[in-house]
């Protein structure tokens, strides 16, 4: 009875496609994007998207398996200018065709667990 139980609660997880750890690294222009975030949304629109931070050109999160979108938004404060409450201007500068617009795709699953993306104008 007891093994039973064990069986059941072992078969008991998130449902869906499995999920890998993703990493790599963006670049912008040839430069690391510093600040910023990504996104992988599933070609199954009834699996929602997972995201992550970029730092430093570095990401890394889970993600599920199958084929993504890939979404890369980067950030950064412009020195000396200011928003309209006084706060540090931030500007997002990664072009639409890699975030609102993107252009990215990603296979993620077994074996693919490093995607590096190295975007320009």
């Amino acid at each position: 009875m007891a093994l039973a139980g064990l069986a059941i609660l072992a078969g008991c997880g998130e449902p869906g496609p499995k999920k890998y750890d993703v990493s790599g690294t963006v670049q912008y222009e040839g430069e690391p994007v510093t600040e910023g975030d990504i996104m992988f949304a599933s070609e199954d629109k009834t699996i929602g998207p997972e995201g992550g931070k970029i730092k430093d050109g570095k990401y890394a999160l889970k993600v599920r398996e199958g084929k993504n979108r890939v979404e890369i938004r980067g950030t950064k404060i412009i020195p000396g200018k200011k928003g309209s409450m006084g706060e540090p201007f931030v500007d997002s500068f990664i072009p639409e065709k890699y975030n609102t617009k993107t252009e990215l795709t990603a296979d993620v699953g077994s074996g693919k667990t490093t995607h590096n993306f190295e975007l320009k104008k």
